[in-house]
């Protein structure tokens, strides 16, 4: 019978890349402009959800559509529920020009298959479909219900799970596939926050005025892009000093100039492995003078204090053994009438109070002069690594790859927070390049075959 359901695993392959690409083909970022009572997260986002259940439905589940919020598919019966966690939401493509393939195309070039949401999160929730499919035409005898549970708003404050869980029931154990392999049983807390500055706009002198600033989407990702525009012209020199920056492009229109940044994105719980385009502005901005003078002073300090992964220039390097070292993203920078906004994305131990972390930061913003405020404080979950959900998560992964892996700790963020006894597993294996939020994402079809079977074994083990 296992063996059986591995084979039928590979013989519906290419059935599931088909789904797969049909779903990348979809742009599902939530657009606030678009949202309505009946689109709660924006046309494509519905869209894309109901592609995932005519899918499900085509196959033979049970369904259901939560209001666009959310919505699941679902095999077998019995009061045992095992849930399954994904999401089809992705964040932006960032600058197209960073892909060198199109990322919604949902092509194939030399065995990967490209686009955004192909492994964070589309591409192991069909995994996921077909794995419970396999299981089920086997000839398993389920004794309770598999439901994979799909949301839209994963990747800008979870309310499509906050949705779920107001009406619908509660698995009494569950993973999600949005992370690493072998298995997730700690995730950092996830803090997000902002400094603001008001200031004086009136022009005083000759030197050029600064009059917007703009750049970051999303506080989990690294920006890639950033720009400042001025009234009035640059000195020879001063623009000479800044064609020689990293990452600095100057350009302009009549009666004013504009530096623009260029970076690398990647996963805010990951910044190191990107290149942050509002850092680099800050630092452009920082070597030369400009007006209002206020504001100028501001963002000086703000280019030392604001620089670098780990929160050494505030004061906020912080770690413990069990999670690992705290993470900075300085996401996103805005300047709108009269007030300039920079925004950050911080990923502390699970050994860490939001509170402390709260208190530090607030002293820090008030010594450069700024306002300090709270977003929201995701807390971290821990899992004992004795569990019995671990122990079978991690012979399922034994199974198909041999490993006897112990579990990690990451700085992302799952749904797996809003329910009991659930972790992350998978799908990014050990050694390969994590390419989440980042240019020409993408997952190996040998890979995508590989979790395709690792997730049948767990949920056979799940469903005992």
């Amino acid at each position: 019978m296992e063996d059986l359901m591995h084979k039928i695993i590979d013989e519906d392959f290419e059935d599931l890349m088909k789904d797969l690409q049909s779903s990348l083909m979809i742009r599902s970022v939530y657009d606030e402009a678009f949202v309505s009572v009946e689109h709660p997260f924006g046309p494509e986002m519905s869209e894309a959800l109901e592609d995932f259940l005519k899918c499900a439905e085509k196959l033979g589940f049970n369904t259901a559509n939560i209001s666009n919020y959310a919505g699941y598919a679902e095999i077998g019966s019995g009061e045992k529920l095992v849930g399954i966690l994904a999401h089809l939401d992705v964040v932006p493509e960032g600058e197209t020009s960073a892909w060198t393939v199109p990322p919604y195309s949902g092509s194939v070039v030399d065995g990967r298959l490209y686009g955004r949401g192909s492994l964070d999160d589309k591409g192991p929730a069909f995994s996921v479909l077909y794995a419970m499919k396999a299981l089920r035409d086997s000839g398993f005898k389920l004794d309770c219900r598999i439901r994979l549970i799909v949301g839209l708003d994963e990747e800008s404050g979870g309310r499509c799970i906050a949705r779920y869980l107001e009406t619908e029931e509660i698995p009494g154990s569950s993973f999600s596939p949005d992370a690493n392999f072998p298995l997730i049983n700690a995730e950092k807390g996830i803090f997000h926050c902002w400094v603001e500055k008001e200031f004086s706009d009136e022009r005083k002198g000759s030197a050029p005025h600064l009059i917007s600033v703009k750049g970051g989407d999303r506080y989990n990702v690294v920006p890639d892009s950033a720009e400042a525009v001025f009234v009035g012209h640059f000195e020879e020199n001063i623009i000479n000093k800044l064609k020689s920056a990293k990452g600095v492009i100057i350009g302009g229109r009549e009666g004013s100039t504009i530096i623009r940044t260029k970076g690398v994105s990647a996963h805010a719980m990951s910044p190191e492995l990107g290149t942050n385009a509002v850092e680099l502005l800050l630092e452009a901005l920082s070597s030369f003078d400009w007006e209002p003078k206020e504001l100028s002073d501001f963002l000086h300090q703000a280019a030392k204090s604001f620089k670098g992964t780990e929160g050494a220039g505030i004061g906020l390097e912080r770690r413990d053994e069990v999670s690992g070292s705290l993470t900075f993203n300085t996401a996103m920078i805005r300047l709108e009438n009269g007030t300039c906004r920079i925004s950050f994305d911080l990923r502390y131990p699970v050994t860490l109070s939001g509170d402390e972390l709260a208190e530090d930061f607030k002293k820090s913003a008030e010594k450069l002069g700024g306002k300090f405020f709270v977003d929201r404080d995701k807390k971290p979950l821990f899992v004992d690594p004795s569990s019995p959900l671990i122990k079978k998560l991690l012979e399922a992964y034994k199974k198909v790859t041999g490993s006897t892996s112990e579990p990690i700790s990451i700085g992302g963020g799952t749904y797996c927070r809003y329910l009991p006894n659930s972790v992350s597993f998978g799908p990014v294996f050990p050694g390969d390049p994590d390419v989440i939020h980042q240019p020409d994402e993408h997952v190996t079809l040998e890979n995508l075959r590989k979790i395709t079977h690792i997730y049948a074994e767990a949920i056979m083990l799940l469903a005992v």
